[in-house]
């Protein structure tokens, strides 16, 4: 156990590390965006942040940039000038060492980060695209009403990689609830996702998932695939994102959920007890009943297998995965929605759809309060015995590591 705890303590510290970005940029209006610098043109600044990807922005919206990169400076005329870059309003300034050169912008083609490393002197070139490492931590009450009505406990963690072309985003989560010491709900999944971007605000991925959620008789759900999407909107206070996939699905239904499996079991268990007391009397009282000797065997059988035949039912399938994602900082906070349409390609009446809102409120400078509202919907409840919506709504802590935006 004390292993256990040591890697764990060791995981965490290593993901707790603050990301320090290079580039930071301050707008007209007071905002401030941190990430690192793609290009600056004549009319825009390209950026990748962590939050919301490659970002393009008006140059004239910038009131201030601080940068620790180093940048080559391409001037009209093809002469080049390399160092670190300082903007203040409509004044630039290029510093190599302790030399220092004002630049005209109308005398500028283009403005561009280095990418090196140090050379065998230690003279500083530009440091390497490398991948910036942040992610939540949270711990939530959540009220849960479908097939079944509780309130549960749930945790989960996610990490997010990014460098300026592409991203990986890993997430854990999980849930317990017991009523009147009887266990409704155990729920716990997993998701992993790579996202690449071939050009501006257009990217490919492959996204892998599985969850496992009794309380809905789910006993797995595993997906694989990949697809594309396109940002229609890429702003630094709001994003949103068309996407769509192919996936493969392997599903596998429970016939129970936990409290009804427990019942089910006692309910059969008793009635074989009877069936073996009610043959045992009617055998004593007439031994050639052969019936009798019939139900004492099947009432055995049901003590024994107080659950019968009842076994899961699997399912492979190939399904269209449609989405929309959607992000915008409200003052402080940040909200998002994300909604899911997944038809069953070999049967196009089967599908699923999944609405996602959250919305998280800093109060400290890591700590947040997390609002989540979850809606799915599955056309095949009845088949499977479950309630067509399973609504989902969550309170609780956040913390946060690394550098959000």
């Amino acid at each position: 156990m004390r292993a256990y705890l040591l890697v764990l303590t060791s995981f965490f510290v290593i993901f707790l590390q603050e990301i320090t970005y290079a580039d930071r940029v301050e707008f007209s209006n007071g905002d401030i965006l941190t990430g690192t610098i793609v290009e600056i043109n004549e009319n825009y600044l390209v950026i990748n942040t962590d939050i919301a990807g490659v970002l393009t922005i008006k140059r004239k919206d910038i009131k201030k940039i601080e940068s620790t990169s180093l940048v080559e400076v391409t001037y009209s005329s093809g002469e080049t000038f390399q160092g670190t870059l300082h903007v203040s309003g409509d004044k630039y300034i290029v510093q190599e060492g302790k030399e220092k050169k004002i630049i005209l912008w109308e005398e500028v083609k283009k403005i561009a980060p280095l990418s090196t490393n140090e050379d065998a002197e230690g003279d500083p070139l530009i440091q390497k695209d490398k991948r910036k490492w942040s992610g939540n931590i949270r711990a939530s009450a959540t009220l849960q009403k479908g097939t079944t009505d509780t309130i549960t406990m749930e945790s989960g963690i996610a990490i997010s990689g990014r460098k300026r072309k592409d991203s990986i985003n890993i997430e854990l989560d999980g849930a317990y609830g017991e009523v009147e010491q009887q266990i409704n709900t155990r729920r716990y999944g997993g998701k992993f996702r790579y996202q690449y971007y071939p050009k501006e605000k257009w990217y490919i991925y492959t996204d892998t998932n599985a969850e496992r959620d009794e309380s809905r008789k789910l006993g797995l759900r595993g997906q694989i695939g990949g697809g594309t999407g396109y940002e229609i909107i890429s702003q630094p206070r709001q994003t949103w994102a068309l996407e769509g996939a192919l996936m493969l699905t392997h599903e596998e239904w429970l016939p129970y959920v936990p409290y009804e499996k427990d019942k089910v079991k006692e309910q059969n268990f008793q009635d074989g007890l009877n069936k073996i007391t009610q043959a045992s009397q009617r055998l004593i009282q007439s031994p050639e009943d052969i019936t009798s000797l019939g139900d004492i065997i099947g009432g055995t059988i049901n003590m024994l297998n107080p659950l019968g035949n009842n076994e899961k039912t699997k399912q492979d399938y190939t399904s269209l995965k449609l989405g929309s994602n959607y992000t915008r900082k409200i003052f402080n906070s940040e909200l998002s929605h994300s909604l899911t349409f997944e038809p069953n390609l070999e049967h196009i009446d089967n599908y699923r759809l999944c609405s996602l809102t959250t919305l998280v409120t800093p109060v400290s400078k890591n700590l947040s309060i997390d609002l989540t509202l979850s809606n799915d919907y599955d056309s095949e409840h009845q088949e499977r015995r479950i309630e067509p919506w399973e609504h989902r709504l969550s309170a609780g802590i956040r913390y946060d590591f690394g550098k959000k935006d």
